[in-house]
């Protein structure tokens, strides 16, 4: 595996940029679509090899060391997938007013949920061909799966979560329409958030990873919204980064083995992101295949399991890992492209209004 790793470092290094054109001290387009869009790319690949590690049993040591190295990562791998959602939804917002707010609704929750939808009905046909045609889960958990509160084999949690950053941005910013000053809404949306994760922590609805993130969705809101004054207080000179950076991976790896404290695992998860994003602002990390994933996230993170749950079945898991590992991800990634070419467009369709549809 640590052949694997060698490979994702390499591809993650791949046309990386240490320093910025001209006499410039950061990177100017950190926060763009397609630098943010890559590194969203880096971490759904961490994901992948987070997935596959809990499908296999390590016996050699170096197998053994990784994955023990590995798996201390946890959620901090999808901190950026929520700060970067967060940030987007808000840029969104300051673009189209009032407009993209009233249809939070359907571009993104119902959008969100109709491709899970399809990708739950593809887990329940996979497991109904692997059970000889007989389905083994209740209808209560199938008919919850289509919710994402409980799951028939695909992740689940993060649409779940998301799903709720979406409803609950939709509520804060219905409730104050002033299209100037966002603070208002923003504040209502950390309440709210807030409150989220305090009734599923102390009320243990669901596992920890529903929600031990999303605080993460709400601070890229507030980027979004003060991203003149962040740029102007951190690329004023490289002392004020070089301490911010610094002080932000220092606390990282200080309360790293201290996190069973959920208000420290919270801090943890947040000074990881907003490490993370220092360090975009320095170095520039762009390639076209980290750009695809990142493009592709949604599809690879639902159907990753897929490969990893046939394959096993079918025993490649207990005669050679490595070989299961290059057939789940090459397996993975047509799945993920066959699925966002067919579902996409009849999305598109179906939410495209008739007369706009006849225009075209």
């Amino acid at each position: 595996m640590f052949i694997f790793i060698g490979l994702f470092a390499l591809l993650c290094l791949w046309n990386i940029k240490l320093k910025p054109d001209g006499d410039k001290l950061y990177m100017t387009d950190y926060m763009s679509v397609d630098k943010t869009t890559a590194i969203k790319g880096i971490f759904i690949l961490m994901v992948f090899f987070s997935h596959f590690n809990s499908y296999v049993d390590y016996t050699s040591d170096l197998d053994l060391l990784y994955y023990d190295g590995f798996k201390e990562i946890g959620q901090r791998m999808v901190t950026l997938f929520m700060l970067y959602s967060g940030y987007g939804v808000m840029e969104s917002i300051k673009k189209k007013k009032m407009t993209y707010v009233h249809n939070i609704p359907k571009t993104r929750v119902i959008g969100t949920y109709f491709k899970f939808i399809i990708a739950v009905i593809v887990f329940l046909i996979m497991h109904f061909c692997l059970d000889g045609f007989e389905m083994t889960y209740s209808i209560k958990k199938i008919l919850l799966a289509f919710t994402a509160w409980d799951s028939v084999g695909n992740s689940n949690w993060y649409i779940f979560a998301i799903a709720v950053c979406y409803i609950l941005t939709f509520i804060s910013f219905e409730l104050f329409r002033d299209k100037a000053n966002y603070i208002p809404s923003a504040i209502v949306l950390t309440v709210l958030v807030a409150a989220y994760i305090c009734l599923f922590h102390f009320y243990e609805l669901r596992p920890s990873r529903f929600y031990n993130t999303v605080i993460c969705y709400v601070i890229g809101v507030y980027l979004s919204i003060f991203k003149d004054k962040f740029d102007k207080l951190f690329t004023k000179n490289d002392t004020i980064w070089s301490i911010a950076f610094s002080a932000c991976w220092i606390l990282t790896i200080a309360l790293w083995d201290k996190s069973d404290r959920f208000y420290i695992y919270e801090i943890c998860m947040i000074t990881f992101a907003f490490g993370t994003l220092l360090l975009t602002m320095k170095v520039s990390i762009y390639n076209k295949i980290l750009h695809w994933f990142g493009q592709h996230l949604f599809s690879v993170f639902i159907f990753q399991r897929i490969p990893m749950i046939v394959f096993k079945e079918l025993g490649l898991a207990d005669k050679n890992i490595y070989i299961y590992f290059i057939l789940c991800l090459i397996v993975t990634v047509a799945l993920a492209y066959v699925f966002d070419k067919l579902v996409d467009p009849l999305w598109k369709f179906i939410s495209t209004p008739r007369k706009k549809l006849n225009k075209a």
